[in-house]
């Protein structure tokens, strides 16, 4: 009967492995243990176990041979495998380890966001009011929480099940998305066909937390791009980046208005190609001198008329345009450098080798004045030159006479303390005794008749009476400032110390309640930098926008001072049917049959 059924008996292996793993996989998705998974553990092990004593009793010498000896080994070097990928991978989950690969860091969160999420004073919450978030959706919430779990969370609400927090949040529509800060609520976005994007909730966050929106001026009148969509050299995209990032953009006309807002974080002048009027360039200078800020973008071949504004400051506007042979765009030649190095300063914190695009630039110089820093930004390569002859190009040469050698500054920033001292009086002049602004006149005439000296302290605005010839001839031999009146005050202690008083208040002056400031200003050799047609390439967006949050002094808390978030690019090959139709049966036709017919002929070459 045994011998029956002799070659049936292996099967039991396979049965109890099956069994055994078919209840530990139901054990661990279910999370229950009993009854179903336990009866299948049980169930493989006993079948493992009638296997076992069948090899023992009716194959003698198994566990002996060779064959089970190599089939051993090959079992425990397996299960060792598979042990060391468990704990590797239960270390990684433990240690949060992650590697990025992705062209664009797809799935790291950007500067920005790591800044502003672990700075964040108060805790803040992400709800999404839908039943099916999308995957990446939560991954991107997940990346968020892993930064600050202590201080970012996200809630998932079904709106049929709480209607409470639908009314509590005034939600309009499945997918609406809100934050929510201690006790202020925005809304976000609608999660209806796209995922949530890091862009849009790092902004969402700034512009909650930041309070105040920042009110920018862009000086309008002198030919300067378009702020409304109009094509490739309008400011559209610079505008509506502004506008994500909780800033109120105005046009600015000082022909009409005569002094720029009160509002005013800042103001824009962005490539002008006619000279600003004089009073323009009054109004201007008043608002720095009160503690303003100001963007100057300024192109070759045009001049502003901010001279004067700009060496009051040390900065000049080089007539030449930068050539770089050694860094330059494709297409543009190199007339339209690329940037590399940058200066030490917030506005390029965290760039590192990442490029800005400056096309056609010119050179800006600077020089050290008494109470402003200047710090310059940009910097071309060593081979660069500011050429002079413009018309020679494309193929310009350095000309050491009239070409200034590189490396160049295509901008710099500058900042100078402001003191403003708000409805204080004139300081009035210290009382002394038998001294005052009234009886002066009457004290000089005192002196005459009496021959007495009074007691004048330093700093008061009054002319000094010469001592009479028959002072003079009295004192002789005496200390010719010591006067009976002198003596007098010296005799009396307290008279003594209201001098010493007034005199070390007359020293060390009180400082008057002054609101100190700082004015800042940027100045760039290009404007094109920032149109819609060179907005997005690579640094140029994060430049512009890092300057207007520097000059705006909004970089108290470093949290909007770093790179943005960066939109997924898509990289889907989008073709029509008919070049479908023609891939397809290039492909059907011939690469499927050359590539057998190859490997065949590599086949035969090597067996022949």
């Amino acid at each position: 009967m045994v011998n029956r059924f002799k070659k049936y008996w292996h099967f039991l292996l396979w049965v109890g492995l099956f069994l055994s793993v078919a209840g530990l996989t139901s054990g661990a998705v279910s999370g229950s243990w009993t009854p179903v998974p336990a009866v299948l553990i049980v169930a493989g092990i006993i079948s493992l176990g009638i296997w076992l004593i069948y090899l023992e009793v009716f194959q003698q010498g198994f566990w002996r041979r060779r064959s089970t000896e190599a089939g051993t080994n090959a079992l425990f070097a397996t299960a060792a495998v598979v042990l060391i990928l468990a704990l590797l991978n239960g270390v990684a989950v433990r240690a949060s380890v992650r590697v990025d690969l992705t062209e664009t860091q797809r799935f790291t969160l950007a500067d920005q966001t790591q800044t502003l999420i672990q700075n964040l004073e108060e805790p803040v919450t992400v709800w999404l009011f839908t039943s099916q978030p999308n995957e990446r959706t939560l991954d991107l919430l997940r990346n968020y929480r892993r930064l600050a779990p202590d201080r970012f969370n996200y809630q998932l609400v079904n709106p049929q099940e709480s209607p409470g927090l639908v009314q509590r949040f005034n939600v309009t529509s499945v997918g609406d998305v809100f934050l929510e800060l201690g006790e202020q609520r925005q809304y976000v976005t609608t999660l209806d066909l796209e995922p949530l994007s890091e862009a849009q909730l790092t902004r969402s966050i700034a512009q909650l937390q930041g309070g105040d929106r920042l009110t920018v001026y862009m000086l309008q009148g002198h030919g300067q791009p378009a702020i409304l969509e109009g094509g490739e050299d309008s400011i559209s995209r610079a505008v509506r980046a502004l506008e994500e990032s909780a800033a109120v953009v105005n046009s600015l006309n000082l022909i009409e208005q005569g002094r720029v807002p009160e509002d005013a974080n800042l103001v824009a002048i962005v490539g002008p190609t006619s000279r600003l009027f004089e009073p323009e360039v009054e109004a201007l200078e008043d608002y720095l001198a009160a503690g303003g800020s100001l963007l100057v973008l300024v192109d070759p071949n045009t001049d502003p008329g901010l001279d004067g504004l700009l060496e009051d400051w040390g900065i000049g506007l080089d007539e030449r345009i930068a050539i770089d042979p050694e860094r330059w765009v494709q297409g543009f030649g190199p007339a339209a450098p690329l940037v590399f190095d940058y200066g030490t300063h917030p506005i390029t914190e965290g760039f590192g080798r990442n490029y800005t695009i400056f096309p056609v630039a010119r050179p800006i110089e600077y020089d050290t004045v008494a109470g402003v820093d200047v710090t310059p930004l940009l910097f071309t390569s060593d081979g660069s030159w500011a050429e002079a002859d413009i018309d020679e190009g494309p193929n310009w040469e350095f000309n050491p006479e009239r070409d200034r050698p590189g490396p160049l500054v295509l901008g710099v920033a500058a900042s100078r303390q402001i003191s403003r001292t708000a409805d204080a009086p004139e300081p009035e002049m210290t009382e002394t005794p038998n001294a005052t602004p009234e009886n002066v006149t009457e004290n000089n005439d005192a002196v005459e008749d009496s021959g007495e000296a009074e007691v004048i302290q330093e700093g008061e605005d009054i002319e000094e009476a010469e001592p009479p010839l028959e002072d003079l001839e009295a004192t002789e031999g005496e200390d010719p400032q010591l006067t009976e009146t002198d003596e007098e005050v010296q005799e009396t202690p307290e008279a003594d110390e209201e001098v010493q008083e007034d005199a070390e208040e007359m020293d060390e002056p009180e400082e008057p309640d002054a609101d100190t400031r700082e004015a800042r200003l940027v100045v760039i050799g290009d404007s094109d930098f920032m149109t819609d047609a060179f907005f997005d390439g690579q640094l140029n967006s994060d430049f512009f926008l890092n300057s207007v949050s520097w000059l705006a002094e909004d970089d108290d808390t470093g949290q909007t001072l770093t790179i943005r978030p960066r939109e997924v690019v898509d990289r889907n090959i989008i073709m029509n049917p008919p070049r479908i139709a023609r891939l397809l049966s290039w492909t059907a036709l011939v690469t499927f049959p050359v590539i057998g017919f190859a490997t065949s002929a590599v086949l035969w070459w090597t067996r022949r």
